[in-house]
């Protein structure tokens, strides 16, 4: 007797190797693309963080709805990578704007989170209602998109919650290792 597992999850077997591939290649050119945007190596490292909390929101989200992973989920993961640096990117910039005219550190997160907050939760909220129709399956071909639209929302929404929290510490932890490493 012999079993073989056919269908789509054959088709995942198949194309792991490629998606794999596809999303480091995603995380790298998005890592070279903030490094040249903010003249720094550290900055962008400090704002990939948000990759592994997007990564855990959308699984969740894959987990709660009683979805599975399938190449469509896979393609709402590499989504992830390119939509969940932007909360971030807008804390930091204006971080470093703020002390860039003259600002001490800790007062400038604090002030970028407050003046920020309203762009990144209206940014926040209009990807996750654009993609509502397709994660409630409304319209064609919505139910095979939906695990994409979830992990997605799911991702976005955690991301989002803990980019708020969990950035502006980050931020201040590589800004004190690289004032550390020039006085050396």
């Amino acid at each position: 007797v012999s079993y073989h597992f056919g269908g789509e999850a054959e088709a995942m077997d198949d194309n792991i190797p490629y998606f794999a591939f596809s999303l480091g290649l995603a995380v790298i050119l998005v890592y070279m693309v903030m490094a040249g945007l903010f003249n720094s190596l550290m900055t962008p490292l400090v704002i990939m963080f948000t990759l592994p909390m997007a990564l855990a929101g959308g699984l969740l989200a894959l987990h709660w709805s009683g979805e599975t992973i399938s190449l469509v989920s896979m393609i709402g993961i590499i989504m992830l990578t390119g939509l969940m640096g932007r909360n971030a990117i807008l804390l930091i910039d204006y971080t470093n704007t703020l002390r860039g005219r003259g600002q001490e550190r800790d007062q400038a997160v604090t002030e970028a989170g407050t003046v920020r907050l309203r762009p990144v939760l209206m940014t926040t909220f209009a990807t996750i209602a654009g993609m509502l129709p397709v994660a409630l399956r409304m319209g064609r071909a919505s139910e095979l998109r939906a695990p994409m639209a979830i992990v997605v929302i799911g991702g976005l929404i955690l991301s989002t919650v803990l980019t708020l929290l969990v950035i502006p510490a980050l931020y201040t932890v590589a800004d004190d290792v690289v004032k550390k490493f020039y006085r050396k």
